[in-house]
């Protein structure tokens, strides 16, 4: 088997950072500065520095831009996201609030995570119990799945060829709770059924019983299909009649993705996490206690500082910070951890993902070099 299918990590993911002008001119483009050209599909978008107001926003092809989730105010889809336009090699900002703290405030640090198009039409999947509408970007292993509730336990095709790993799920209409429902996220975790019905701009505990609940562990899923189930007596947020909803469904990619689990050590010669890559970015979460989810990526620290820490993003408020709570190292292969804090490495499991900046090995066999 060849080491990875995507020589290039960065023609599918991308980190890139701005500082905001307090323009309002209309057409200000971001132009990405990766090795590669990528037109993005699916951005998360985030202010980490400089005076409160932080934020976190999601937009993808299949809603359009202009489009978003998990805005701090807890919006599930609003109009008035950050780009007006997914370009060929970055995005153009909407004038929607432009000079404000969501995109351009002037002299505020900005950070964005892009994954490329799906170059893909919309297909009607007919797999599970509810026909979905499915989006699917085989090479780069997600989906954007799509479908209406029935207010029932149920499978839906997801359209990935593989069993997926994690679930990302998102409400697009919401009639109910004024659009502030939870959001469940399910990680596969290697082997057991670890869902968060939580936001990744919220840190609460892992749980399978609050409006809804979703998963593909064991008979849950299979290559074509998901579920989605009752929690606490509530569809809400998975599969309530006559609303509508999208959940992006992941799967690892051998040389440039991998979702999976880590056991803590409670040491600060911690637990190392083969990924068979040189992380671009690393997410990850407790799973027995309600700690934000940790981010790190190679744009805020291009060489590993030792006891300096590494600059950690925390998803659920947007700030970064470095303190001895963030010591973390990015390898030629994985990565490790370097604090005995209760969020990233205490004596618990934790569901991490992590995207490639450099396959370990190309596919015609050059090697990666260490940070």
């Amino acid at each position: 088997m060849a080491y990875t299918t995507i020589d290039n990590s960065e023609e599918h993911f991308q980190t890139f950072g701005y500082t905001g002008n307090g323009s309002t001119s209309s057409g200000i483009t971001r132009t990405f500065d990766g090795n590669a050209d990528l037109k993005p599909g699916l951005i998360y978008h985030h202010k980490f520095a400089g005076g409160g107001n932080y934020h976190n926003i999601m937009e993808n092809e299949y809603t359009g831009p202009d489009t978003h989730w998990l805005a701090s105010s807890g919006d599930s889809v609003a109009n008035g996201g950050p780009s007006a336009s997914f370009d060929t090699d970055g995005f153009t900002h909407s004038t929607n609030n432009l000079a404000n703290y969501y995109h351009n405030e002037n002299g505020k640090s900005y950070g964005i995570w892009a994954w490329s198009e799906t170059g893909a039409s919309n297909v009607t999947n007919t797999d599970g119990d509810i026909t979905s509408t499915v989006r699917v970007h085989p090479t780069a292993g997600w989906s954007i799945v799509n479908w209406t509730g029935t207010s029932a336990d149920a499978t839906i095709g997801h359209g990935l060829g593989a069993k997926p790993e994690a679930l990302w799920m998102y409400p697009i209409q919401v009639a109910a709770n004024n659009g502030n429902t939870q959001r469940p996220m399910w990680f596969s975790a290697n082997t057991y059924n670890h869902v968060f019905n939580t936001g990744l701009n919220e840190n609460r505990t892992e749980s399978d019983s609050t409006n809804g609940r979703l998963g593909a562990y064991g008979s849950q899923g299979s290559s074509t299909v998901f579920s989605v189930f009752s929690g606490n007596s509530s569809y809400e947020a998975v599969n309530h009649s006559s609303q509508n909803y999208m959940c992006i469904a992941w799967r690892s990619v051998q040389g440039f993705s991998k979702f999976g689990k880590y056991r803590g050590n409670s040491s600060t010669n911690g637990t190392f996490v083969y990924t068979g890559f040189k992380p671009a970015f690393v997410l990850v979460k407790r799973l027995g206690g309600n700690n934000a989810f940790r981010c790190f990526d190679n744009r805020r620290d291009p060489i590993n500082t030792g006891g300096g820490g590494s600059i950690n993003i925390c998803a659920n408020y947007g700030a970064e910070w470095r303190d001895a709570n963030s010591y973390f190292d990015i390898l030629s292969n994985g990565f490790k951890i370097r604090t005995t804090h209760v969020s990233m490495n205490g004596a618990d499991d934790y569901a991490f993902c992590a995207f490639a900046e450099n396959p370990l090995v190309t596919s015609t066999g050059v090697p990666c070099t260490a940070r």
